[in-house]
């Protein structure tokens, strides 16, 4: 495929989180708008998804939504249409999908985590999602240790077998969900309405065996929600860019 994969894809980028996690390092922007090596993340993020094609972002804002908003507009994003939902109240990640979907003018959505990144061709997920007709992908990708993230058990094909989000216990390494989804839009309306609903722990443990795969591999990720990761952002984005 080339990197025109996204441009009948529209991408919805959750960013209404609270960030309460880094307001040790800065209080006065929400976690999408953290700088990373003097760049909000946004821009970075936005930037990275240009180079697929992607031509249609739909921001799900909550906590200092106005901040973002004024930032999107203070910008010149050329070819890129940045329309935003704004929460009232906060819904989850599988809510803010959702609330989300009369946004969505594609048969499916990209979604993404608005605070971590993972370093893949997007355009390899599409046709991976493609081919095996998809209701629902996701990107995994392998951690040394899984205990702070989901540990996702996949069969043949990619199918999704099982889905524990965030185990208690210490394990060794596994494949980890790295934040980023295909949707078609009947499974996004499927989920519940105008209610607080988590995709990891209500919506995928659900849809295995129902058109649910993922795509694995040792992809480079980092999750910048805490200030210890997000002290390394900096240097991530400067290796993967090489």
């Amino acid at each position: 495929m080339s990197a025109t994969c996204l441009q009948n894809i529209d991408v919805v980028i959750l960013a209404g989180g609270l960030g309460t996690r880094l307001r040790p390092v800065f209080s006065d922007r929400p976690k999408v708008l953290a700088p990373i090596n003097g760049v909000p993340f946004l821009k970075c993020y936005l930037e990275w998804l240009r180079g697929f094609g992607a031509r249609r972002i739909i921001l799900s804002l909550g906590h200092l939504a106005g901040i973002v908003q004024e930032f999107v507009k203070s910008e010149n994003w050329n070819s890129l249409e940045i329309v935003a939902n704004v929460e009232t109240t906060p819904l989850g990640t599988g809510g803010a999908v959702r609330a989300c979907l009369p946004l969505v003018q594609s048969p499916a959505a990209l979604v993404t985590n608005g605070d971590s990144v993972t370093h893949l061709d997007l355009c390899r997920f599409v046709e991976f999602h493609r081919a095996r007709s998809a209701r629902l992908s996701m990107v995994l990708t392998h951690q040394p240790r899984v205990s702070a993230s989901g540990l996702v058990e996949t069969g043949a094909n990619g199918a999704v077998t099982s889905f524990n989000e965030k185990p208690q216990n210490q394990m060794a390494g596994g494949y980890i969900n790295a934040g980023l989804y295909l949707m078609q839009r009947e499974v996004i309306a499927e989920i519940p309405g105008n209610r607080p609903v988590s995709l990891e722990q209500d919506v995928f443990p659900k849809c295995c065996g129902r058109g649910f795969y993922a795509l694995k591999g040792r992809f480079p990720f980092i999750d910048i929600g805490t200030p210890e990761s997000y002290r390394r952002a900096g240097e991530f984005f400067r290796e993967v860019a090489r």
